[in-house]
């Protein structure tokens, strides 16, 4: 690494050794003369490659470390040009900052990849969002960032047949995804709730890349649309809600073989029989108890699955319920948080019974391999309650808020913004109605009234 004075005919002639890749000439007092010269900086270096491109380079130090940083090429810069650049970066480490720190290279700007990004948006927002959030964003966008699942089985079934969108784009640049791109991801999804949730994802993703100003273009999502979705009605019957009802709070139960007269395999045999009746007798009695609580209290699945002993007041028959939309006074501040609901002296009975079922969890419905979890499913149970006379196979959880909001708004004498606030839609009577099943028969007097009137 020779030392001389850098001038413009020193430029013009440096050259790189045959033996080597590159060559540095720093900027040093004495010239190709030997006079002595002044004008240099410490820290200017001429780099003249092997095959013969030239450019300026400033080598300094910062919190104890060497860094170099190439300046230009000797095309743009000239010598003295060259000298102010560092005069002025060594300014800057003196003041204590990094002159590189917020200086962006016109050739990089906007050409962050689709990979790139999708780590970005996933550290600074997604990782941060619920845990299905989480999935389903790695599912559609980047399949990398999907978690190996360890505790059990589930997340192991067949895999899915479409590409995630960053597998799919993973080297282009942001801004040269347009329309058309994005059109060909989605044409893989034939159902229209996947098609819809996948498009979200990819939205969702170049709005936040817009909003960081990491991109300056129009969301190309923008021209391609949702599809509609036309949602099939579950209509039950009031006799259905009747064998429904009865099942629930009056659960069936089989009634348990003797095994006292019987010997050898045979008793062996209806020992086992009588085991797994008593399991089943078990699992639906635990099921009646969710499903009554959830018909009481017109209460969601996932606010009764995080539902503590202790949010339960069973003197004055309350339930502070933590896991609930609330209201919300801003964007980020909401009420409370939790609301109270009145809860029937039938509920604080189920609870109780639970309370007995699971005296060492504090979940209402804990896990059976966990209990410091909530319980996931009913799978088996529910199986069993569907193959009950009375019940359609059409039936689940979530269908007994909504009977329950049905057989409320049939004229029961309690206002309809008294149940939106008690159901937690916060008196918005068009979210309510949506639960409506469009019972007939509470409905048949009016028909029959309006006749009497006409005189027929």
């Amino acid at each position: 690494m020779p030392k001389i004075f850098l001038t413009e005919d020193v430029v013009f002639d440096a050259i790189c050794p045959p033996d080597k890749d590159q060559e540095l000439f720093w900027d040093y007092a004495v010239g190709a003369n030997g006079q002595i010269r002044s004008g240099s900086v410490a820290g200017l270096g001429l780099r003249v490659t092997a095959l013969g491109h030239k450019s300026f380079v400033h080598a300094y130090q910062l919190n104890g470390k060497r860094c170099r940083k190439v300046l230009g090429s000797t095309v743009v810069f000239s010598v003295a040009s060259a000298r102010l650049a560092v005069i002025q970066r060594e300014q800057e480490i003196i003041a204590g900052n990094d002159p590189d720190l917020d200086r962006i290279d016109p050739r990089r700007k906007h050409f962050d990849t689709i990979a790139e990004v999708i780590d970005r948006y996933w550290d600074s927002h997604v990782s941060g969002l619920s845990k299905a959030t989480r999935y389903s964003f790695a599912s559609f966008m980047g399949k990398w960032l999907r978690q190996a699942n360890t505790i059990n089985k589930r997340g192991h079934n067949k895999p899915k047949g479409y590409t995630a969108f960053g597998t799919m784009f993973a080297e282009r640049s942001l801004i040269s995804i347009r329309p058309s791109d994005v059109e060909r991801f989605q044409t893989q999804f034939a159902s229209p709730h996947v098609y819809n949730t996948a498009l979200g994802h990819v939205t969702a993703l170049f709005n936040w890349a817009i909003r960081m100003q990491l991109v300056d273009m129009r969301n190309p999502c923008h021209p391609l649309r949702k599809k509609k979705i036309f949602r099939r009605r579950r209509d039950y019957s009031t006799e259905q809600i009747r064998q429904i009802a009865a099942h629930v709070f009056y659960p069936a139960v089989e009634v348990l073989p003797e095994v006292d007269h019987l010997e050898g395999h045979a008793k062996r045999d209806m020992a086992l029989r009588k085991a797994w009746l008593v399991t089943a007798n078990d699992q639906m009695q635990e099921l009646c108890n969710y499903m009554g609580i959830l018909f009481l209290t017109m209460a969601r699945p996932s606010d009764l699955n995080k539902a503590e002993f202790a949010h339960f007041d069973l003197e004055k028959l309350v339930w502070h319920k933590h896991n609930t939309k609330g209201i919300q006074l801003s964007r980020s501040i909401y009420e409370y948080a939790y609301r109270s609901v009145p809860i029937h002296s039938r509920v604080a009975d189920m609870v109780q019974a639970q309370r007995l079922r699971w005296s060492e969890s504090k979940l209402l419905f804990p896990s059976h391999t966990d209990q410091t979890k909530p319980r996931d499913n009913f799978r088996k149970g529910l199986e069993r309650f569907k193959a009950l006379p009375g019940v359609p196979e059409y039936f689940q959880l979530y269908d007994l808020k909504r009977i329950a909001i049905s057989l409320m708004l049939t004229g029961q004498g309690v206002s309809h913004e008294a149940i939106s606030h008690y159901v937690d839609h916060k008196g918005n009577l068009e979210t309510t109605m949506i639960y409506d099943l469009g019972l007939v028969d509470p409905l048949r007097p009016v028909t029959e009234r309006l006749g009497a009137l006409l005189g027929i």
